[in-house]
């Protein structure tokens, strides 16, 4: 008995001073997940791409991600949101769609979701979708990031990073969120979070500036309430089958005006070519440039630009203190041999100090905000009799007119005291015309 328990003794310190076996990794199943991580672009006209990621919830084409990617921050017509889905036989490949917004939060909901439809041809197969979790993740549980932060000569390249939970709950803006110490990056955005088992316990959303694994997921949680009213509206959604070719995609783009001395007439003043801009100006002079083809009597004209202050041989009067570094754009008019600072038709006027709207020599409406130093995007929308003038995609100018001119006429865009690089100008037709 004596030697039965001296062995047991024996065992007992042998077990307590062996080193704790290894605890086994939680095998992520990526070769199933990651078909249904999809890339997510959207193209703004005026503004400079976007792109994040997404994950198909539904086998109809049902896809979630962040309204940040999808949305822009101010309306824009134009706007094409397309979505990148990991090809069956390959899914190093993708196959591009052209996906319809069906729901976002508004922008007082500090919950940034969205929710997008695609559509497979007939015959294709149904989409893989995962599932969201229904619990909550505990702190330490293991998870991982999947999304698409590296694109590179706009081929997209899915990341897969492990982690763990590093808050279970961290509240911003009442909204909950999981931490992670998973590797986030710009483009993540809208991506999920998995569990080992493949279930989507949150949905990528930010990072903490300055650090390298502190990123956010808001909870599944959040958006489960969302659910019936999402699919509700994604049964009305009716994007077009897919996938396309790569000749589809590109018509889905706004065509741009290209800065080429090839696409616009000189008014006045002189012109060259550099760097991506055409530099307009006129020894501090009136000058301005005029479009080859007229502008729709209802649109949304985006021009990407850059104003500097250019006085010249100008004598400069004192009545002259609120058109430094001025940028016209004139249109509904035959009239494009005028001096651009003779108000004919619609002339915006955008100086150092304000923004006026003119009508036939007759001011519509001013607003004392200048323009920037720096490049900037002006956007100006007109529909009927409805008139808006947007910077960098804030509303600056409002106006509406029971009697608007008559649009259909070429858009004439210079400036006076100042120095014009214009970049692309992009055109989008509005009104009941541009949708038969």
């Amino acid at each position: 008995m004596s030697a039965i328990r001296a062995l047991c003794a024996v065992c007992v310190v042998a077990a307590l001073a062996a080193p704790a076996a290894a605890q086994p990794q939680p095998k992520f199943n990526t070769a199933e997940v990651r078909k249904s991580v999809v890339f997510v672009k959207r193209i703004t006209p005026g503004v400079e791409p976007v792109s994040g990621s997404g994950f198909i919830v539904g086998k109809d084409g049902l896809v979630y991600t962040n309204r940040h990617v999808v949305v822009p921050e101010a309306a824009a017509a134009g706007t094409v949101v397309i979505v990148g889905v990991p090809a069956p036989k390959d899914p190093d490949e993708l196959r591009f769609y052209k996906a319809e917004v069906v729901y976002a939060t508004p922008a007082k909901d500090n919950r940034d979701f969205a929710a997008l439809k695609i559509t497979a041809k007939a015959g294709d197969p149904a989409f893989p979708a995962l599932a969201l979790a229904t619990g909550k993740l505990e702190l330490g549980a293991d998870v991982a990031v999947l999304g698409y932060p590296i694109v590179k000569s706009d081929l997209p390249t899915l990341s897969f990073n492990k982690g763990s939970v590093s808050g279970a709950k961290v509240v911003l803006d009442g909204v909950a969120y999981y931490q992670t110490d998973a590797a986030v990056n710009p483009g993540n955005s809208g991506g999920p979070m998995i569990t080992p088992a493949g279930e989507v316990a949150g949905v990528v959303t930010a990072r903490k500036r300055g650090s390298d694994n502190i990123g956010f997921a808001m909870h599944a949680a959040e958006i489960a309430g969302l659910k019936a009213d999402v699919e509700k509206k994604a049964k009305d959604a009716a994007p077009p089958a897919g996938p396309l070719t790569a000749i589809e995609v590109k018509a889905l783009i706004p065509p741009a005006i290209a800065p080429t001395t090839d696409n616009w007439t000189v008014g006045a003043g002189t012109v060259k070519e550099k760097k991506g801009v055409l530099v307009a100006e006129n020894e501090g002079g009136s000058y301005w440039l005029v479009s080859k083809d007229p502008l729709p009597d209802d649109f949304q004209m985006t021009i990407r630009c850059g104003v500097e202050f250019f006085k010249g041989r100008q004598v400069l009067q004192p009545s002259q203190k609120d058109v430094l570094r001025m940028l016209c754009v004139r249109f509904a008019t035959d009239d494009t041999k005028s001096d651009i600072m003779e108000r004919k038709g619609n002339l915006l006027q955008f100086s150092h100090s304000q923004m006026l709207l003119w009508k036939a020599g007759d001011a519509l409406k001013v607003e004392r905000t200048g323009n920037p130093e720096d490049p900037f995007t002006l956007t100006v929308t007109k529909t009927g009799g409805d008139y808006s003038v947007a910077v960098d995609g804030k509303v600056l100018l409002k106006h509406t007119d029971d009697k608007p001119l008559k649009g259909g006429q070429k858009v004439c865009i210079g400036g006076f005291t100042s120095r014009l690089y214009l970049g692309e100008v992009t055109v989008v037709p509005l009104g009941e015309k541009s949708k038969k």
